[in-house]
């Protein structure tokens, strides 16, 4: 590694980790402000301690353990916000039931516990590889939550340069002239760092920015007259913080008088502080993996944020996770390295040993300016950039999200966000067309070969065949549609009466009520109008939703079953024939004007006449037929098995109809198996005999060569009917 690679990796690291241990270091006297009032607040330094303690374990592990170099993992507002709503009420019995040092050890030793608990909740949540859950919360949301992140870290740099939380209402508050000057140019630096990063780079200019930007306020302060300790006492330093170390000591020794009644009492809030946990670890997560551009392994980040909380709780440190703002501030500020998390961890243990009294330097509209520069990083982003990427209603999603956010929670943005989108999906969806293709038994048939003459029959009766294959989610917004569909075939009468609706499930991944409903009407509508209905290919579920709601039943002659289309459509095809041609032995009749014998009589003596059991294997798969043979009588099946061992029926060929001829002709091996499926009657061609053949008489072969490719040209046809009806 060369010289230069090593500072464009060492003063950003620096830079960031001396920034993030600040904003670590400010929030934990904030947060932990937050937690120990009231009764509690002669404990502050103490839950200073706490929450710097906190810090140092989490950056240490972080340093240690972290798949991304830049992950930062730290206590968090949203288990000190619950930890608060506790602690508050332990404080609310001071006097009566417990005393202040009582009090503090309780909330000391509950932090604790309540920082395991959360850590084997993570834990098990990665163990059972439910992180991945998180890849089905769609796109907008993530980035309305990241828009969201992004309003908070401006509020929260408000917050910081001026000491004001001031909402919407009173945003003109910020701009009297007591407070501009306190925020004005913090926004100018924001905006600047904004501007300049977006449109260069270098390592060296964002630290230069930030050095050039301190230098600054100190020559205009002094310029104004201001002396160091004006500036402190004016709020324009980060100091004052209280004097000496922080360290609480450990809350072993508070173990064995805790007050485990009271502790039960506020389980329900821990369990919510779990859930709000998780899913804000596994969006910071998502919402980094957008901006570092790489994935993460969700459910190994959960178990490591798991073995972080457990250690954390431990010592008695409240609950943290990945803090998207930090590790996102290293990014942008140029580092890779595990450098910033190991400066947070030093000057954190310094903070905590020897007091932060060093950190007064630094100006607090420079911090705050920082903090204003992420959190329009994040929205110039989402509200910006992606104006022009993302649908307007997915845009509309992110706008919603962060107006929400900003007006009423976090939580109920990111709740909203789901509901919207899960909206947009149903409304989305239901577009989608349910029906795959619209056929008929003129353009599909199945896998059973018949003579021309049968085929005849069946062409001029194809459009009696209704074939609806269907794909996706059968639902409300897609059923109705389905049973409008078939009402518009039946009213048809230009396509003649129908006689069979044919339904294939193949591609149907489930059903929901409404569908169900729609299918009864059918139901209703076949034995009004006197057609059959075939559902094919249905799963196992599907099947037992219909069996449960009626509309198939054991002895229906309305609503039949079938394993897949290829089977429906046999039984419609053999109901036609059955219908249509004389009783009086007339299938048996035409078949003889087709057979073998009658058609080649003139070359029959070159044949091989053979009688076959059922059950068969007549050609193998993988092996050579030796030559070509002609049904007479008797059903076989052309069966194909795959590299699973699934056997797939290809054709099922009666009297009239050849096997192995392509075999023949081009001298390659059989790829199916030919099995008969009843005793059959058949006419061998060896390859021997038809050599000869070709020999010995020539021009009476001719009959058979012709018969062959009108065969082949006869499929050939078929198959384009076929993709053409697919086409439309």
């Amino acid at each position: 590694m060369n010289k230069d690679t090593i500072m464009s990796d060492f003063v950003p690291g620096i830079i960031a980790g001396t920034i993030n241990a600040i904003v670590c270091i400010v929030s934990a006297m904030a947060l932990a402000a937050l937690l120990f009032t009231g009764p509690l607040a002669s404990f502050l330094s103490q839950g200073i301690g706490i929450l710097l303690l906190g810090t140092i374990i989490f950056a240490v592990f972080s340093a240690l353990t972290a798949t991304y170099p830049l992950t930062l993992i730290a206590p968090q507002d949203i288990p000190i916000a619950i930890l608060a709503l506790m602690a508050a009420t332990v404080a609310a019995g001071v006097g009566s039931e417990l005393d202040a040092e009582h009090a503090y050890q309780f909330v000391f030793v509950a932090i604790g516990l309540s920082s395991i608990l959360v850590g084997l909740f993570f834990y098990f949540l990665g163990r059972f590889k439910l992180g991945k859950l998180v890849r089905y919360i769609p796109f907008p949301v993530v980035g309305g939550f990241l828009a969201g992140t992004g309003w908070l870290i401006v509020k929260f740099s408000f917050m910081m340069m001026t000491d004001l939380n001031p909402g919407l209402a009173d945003v003109g508050i910020l701009f009297e002239s007591t407070f501009i000057f306190e925020w004005f140019p913090g926004l100018i630096f924001a905006v600047t760092l904004l501007v300049v990063t977006r449109y260069f780079s270098h390592y060296l200019l964002t630290p230069g920015i930030l050095f050039g930007s301190i230098l600054l306020f100190y020559i205009i302060m002094f310029g104004l007259g201001f002396s160091f300790t004006d500036m402190e006492q004016n709020g324009y330093l980060l100091g004052p913080f209280p004097g000496g170390g922080f360290f609480p000591g450990l809350p072993f020794k508070y173990v064995p008088l805790f007050r485990w009644d009271l502790f039960f009492i506020h389980l329900p809030a821990i369990a919510t502080m779990m859930v709000l946990n998780a899913v804000s670890v596994l969006f910071n997560y998502s919402g980094l993996e957008l901006i570092v551009k790489r994935d993460f392994d969700l459910d190994k980040e959960l178990r490591l944020t798991g073995y972080s909380n457990i250690l954390a709780g431990i010592v008695g440190t409240p609950a943290g996770y990945m803090t998207l703002s930090e590790t996102s501030m290293s990014y942008n500020l140029g580092a890779r390295s595990r450098l910033p998390s190991i400066v947070v961890a030093v000057i954190s243990m310094v903070t905590l040993v020897f007091g932060a009294d060093v950190l007064s330097i630094f100006p607090k509209v420079i911090l705050g300016g920082l903090l204003l520069n992420l959190g329009l990083e994040f929205m110039v982003e989402w509200l910006f950039d992606t104006w022009k990427r993302l649908h307007k209603t997915d845009y509309a999603v992110i706008v919603l999200i962060l107006i929400v956010i900003g007006s009423v929670g976090f939580l109920e943005g990111i709740v909203l966000g789901l509901l919207m989108s899960i909206i947009l999906f149903v409304i989305n969806y239901s577009k989608v067309e349910v029906i795959k293709y619209e056929l008929s038994g003129k353009t599909f048939s199945s896998n059973v070969e018949r003579s021309s003459h049968l085929k005849e029959i069946l062409h001029d009766h194809g459009n009696e065949i209704y074939i609806l294959p269907l794909q996706g989610f059968i639902f409300f917004g897609t059923a109705n549609r389905l049973l409008m569909q078939v009402q518009s075939r039946q009213e048809d009468q230009n396509l003649g009466e129908l006689k069979y609706l044919v339904f294939d499930f193949r591609n149907v991944t489930g059903l929901d009520s409404s569908a169900i409903n729609s299918f009864n009407k059918l139901k209703i509508l076949a034995e009004n109008c006197r057609f059959h209905i075939l559902f094919c290919g249905l799963n196992d579920e599907m099947e037992a939703q219909l069996y449960v709601e009626g509309i198939v039943a054991e002895k229906s002659l309305i609503v039949r079953i079938f394993q897949d289309l290829d089977h429906g459509l046999e039984w419609c095809e053999q109901h036609i024939l059955h219908r249509v041609l004389p009783k009086d032995d007339g299938l048996e009749r035409k078949n003889k004007k087709g057979s073998f014998q009658h058609r080649f009589s003139q070359i029959a003596d070159f044949f091989e006449i053979k009688n076959c059991p059922s059950g068969t294997i007549m050609i193998k798969q993988g092996e050579d037929p030796g030559g070509i043979t002609f049904i007479e009588s008797g059903k076989i099946t052309v069966e194909l098995e795959t590299d699973t061992g699934k056997k797939i029926r290809l054709k099922t060929l009666g009297p009239g109809t050849v096997v192995g001829e392509v075999s023949l002709y081009l001298g390659s091996s059989a790829s199916a198996s030919v099995i008969t499926d009843t005793d059959c009657q058949v006419f061998f061609l060896s390859k021997e005999s038809f050599k000869k053949m070709n020999l010995e008489a020539p021009d009476k072969t001719v009959e058979l060569h012709t018969f062959i490719v009108e065969l082949l040209s006869e499929r050939l046809s078929g198959s384009n009917a076929t993709i053409q009806a697919l086409m439309r």
